[in-house]
């Protein structure tokens, strides 16, 4: 059962307190009037229960006000039914105090919300309504100096049950949020005449023992409406009992002829109404609150579910089948939900099956989380990617007592992560066409003047590092200026793209050669020593000697080379400036040389 906040607004707050105070002043006289018992004290007191109700519902300027108003009413009543103005007075305090020492005993309002709701609530309400019934009773005798037994104790009797009875009706029809419409209901106007009918027959003759009769229909008024309508059902049972009783037409006159017995046998029959049905209204209350609750839940579940597309599963040995979710069984489509863990790991793609099928085995031996990403065919012929957990839960005999998982479609993820690696793939590709572009020589082929000379950085720090030798060739061909003169840049174009295509061609493991530019090359060659580089640089020379060079209307091509070797006190600079002085000697000593740093020899 849910409850909510009855705020007053300032507008209406004197209205309220008017209104209480009118039922309250009716409620009074109709009491003293109908069911006056002994020394003049009413066998209920309702207005008690009405003072106490407006206390709780209203807020603290409108509990002014109704105190005011219950306070006119009280005077008035009181003095009506024929009160000495002082004894009038008397009453009206006591009436007064034992509202607001119930009001008080429950927190000051703090727990009115929530007044029958649990039952630590009902049994403070029930200590705190039998404290102010018996503090107003002591303070009634005091100021009307009556300290008769009879007197106190009716008086304490009938506030009480007046604030058991009439307080709850009143505080659940202003706060029962489902079940008090219920009540109007043509259903629930039925049930109260059943009510007021099994009233009449039990207080109405004596005939026949039928007092049992209230308790069955409150019974049934509290399973078919719920607590508001059982603490009406016990209102009307209070009121129609106190009336036919003063008039003798039921069983409690016939059995207790005097009125003292009748008024407290009545008192002790609501009494026993009520504390019979509350403890079985709450339970049915709070049974419902927790259905209500499970729905609430449950539709919020769907609701993210649906929101967040993902969907939950549940299986357990006592299951006939698997439990799907709605949105997991709309995400799957497919005509046949699985109902067993087999059949769960069929209706993936047939190429994760038996992946699935693996993964799942091993979790329900080892209750071990399960999380993995598979493919599904629906019904539909599309194929959607999921993400599947689970949660296993093992028993005492190492079993699986519970799984629990669920599904989320990450098709759309699945295929932006894909775009996202072909997207990855391209760029890289890119990026790496566009570096060997950028380090490469656009008409021989070979690496350009930036990539040579950082493949030469990278290995003088090997050569330093590893303590290695490290020796370069700078390579130049002779008279290139003259070929491109007679004969035309396309001439000279081949003439490089050749001589480039022989230099590589000598090329051993971690060597490089690069054009630096012009008709310069460089060889970089890590391991070898500066008469290595010598002897092989003749073997170059051969190479261009063989080529055909005739053909292309050419006399024979020769080159000049520079050796030097690394030295470890040389920066980058020093070691081509070594390699250039070795070349210009190459070529001031007549062309077709190879000088190695600070020697001299043709080739």
């Amino acid at each position: 059962m849910y409850y909510r906040e009855v705020k007053v607004s300032t507008e209406t707050e004197l209205r309220w307190a008017a209104l209480y105070g009118l039922a309250w002043f009716v409620c009074a006289m109709v009491a003293l009037q109908l069911t006056e018992g002994a020394d003049g004290i009413a066998a209920v007191w309702p207005s008690s229960g009405i003072f106490v109700a407006a206390l709780l519902h209203l807020n603290p300027r409108g509990r002014n006000m109704v105190t005011a108003c219950v306070a006119a009413a009280s005077f008035a009543a009181n003095f009506s039914a024929g009160a000495a103005p002082l004894a009038s007075l008397g009453y009206t305090i006591a009436n007064l105090i034992e509202g607001w020492l119930v009001f008080s005993l429950m927190g000051r309002g703090q727990s009115k919300y929530m007044l029958l709701a649990r039952p630590l609530n009902l049994v403070r309400f029930a200590g705190s309504a039998v404290i102010g019934g018996a503090a107003s009773a002591l303070m009634a005798g005091v100021l009307s100096r009556n300290f008769d037994t009879i007197f106190l104790s009716s008086w304490m009797s009938t506030v009480t049950l007046g604030m058991l009875i009439v307080t709850p009706v009143i505080l659940f029809l202003l706060q029962d949020r489902k079940h008090d419409r219920g009540i109007l209901t043509f259903r629930g106007f039925w049930i109260m005449v059943f009510v007021i009918l099994t009233a009449l027959a039990a207080f109405g003759q004596a005939d026949v023992p039928l007092l049992i009769l209230p308790l069955v229909a409150i019974s049934i008024t509290t399973a078919a409406i719920g607590l508001s309508g059982a603490v009406l059902a016990l209102l009307l049972v209070a009121t129609i009992g106190s009336v036919l009783t003063i008039f003798n037409l039921g069983p409690v006159g016939q059995f207790f002829p005097p009125v003292e017995q009748q008024v407290l046998f009545l008192q002790v029959y609501l009494l026993a109404l009520l504390v019979s049905t509350l403890p079985v209204a709450l339970s049915l209350a709070r049974h419902r609150r927790d259905l209500d609750q499970i729905a609430t839940s449950n539709r919020l579940l769907e609701n993210a579910e649906r929101a967040a597309r993902v969907g939950h599963w549940r299986h357990t040995p006592e299951m006939p089948a698997i439990y799907w979710s709605d949105e997991a069984a709309r995400m799957l489509n497919v005509q046949h939900l699985p109902r067993t863990l087999e059949e769960l790991t069929q209706i993936f793609h047939e190429t994760d099956q038996l992946r699935v099928a693996g993964l799942m085995a091993t979790a329900l031996q080892s209750g071990v989380p399960l999380a993995f990403e598979a493919r599904i065919e629906r019904d539909d012929g599309t194929t959607s990617q999921f993400e599947c957990r689970t949660e296993i839960e093992l028993g005492a005999d190492g079993r699986a007592s519970e799984v629990f998982g669920t599904i989320m479609d990450v098709t759309e993820r699945a295929e932006a992560l894909r775009e996202l690696e072909r997207a990855r793939e391209r760029a890289e590709t890119e990026a790496a066409e566009v570096r060997i572009l950028a380090e490469t020589d656009h008409l021989t082929g070979i690496p350009n003047r930036r990539k040579i000379i950082g493949r030469l950085g990278v290995e003088m720090e090997l050569a330093e590092a590893g303590d290695q030798t490290l020796t370069i060739a700078m390579v130049d061909i002779d008279h290139f200026k003259s070929i491109n003169d007679r004969f035309g840049h396309e001439v000279g174009d081949m003439t490089l793209v050749k001589v480039s295509q022989v230099l590589e061609a000598q090329l051993q493991r971690r060597e490089m050669v690069g054009r630096l530019g012009g008709e310069e090359f460089l060889l970089v060659m890590p391991g070898n020593d500066a008469q290595q580089v010598r002897d092989r640089c003749l073997v170059l020379a051969d190479a261009l000697a063989n080529l055909d060079w005739n053909a292309a209307g050419l006399e024979r091509v020769t080159v000049s080379i520079g050796v030097a070797q690394y030295n470890l006190r040389w920066d980058e600079s020093q070691l081509l400036r070594a390699a250039d002085d070795a070349l210009y000697r190459a070529k001031h000593s007549g062309r077709a040389r190879c000088v190695v740093y600070e020697e001299l020899e043709p080739l």
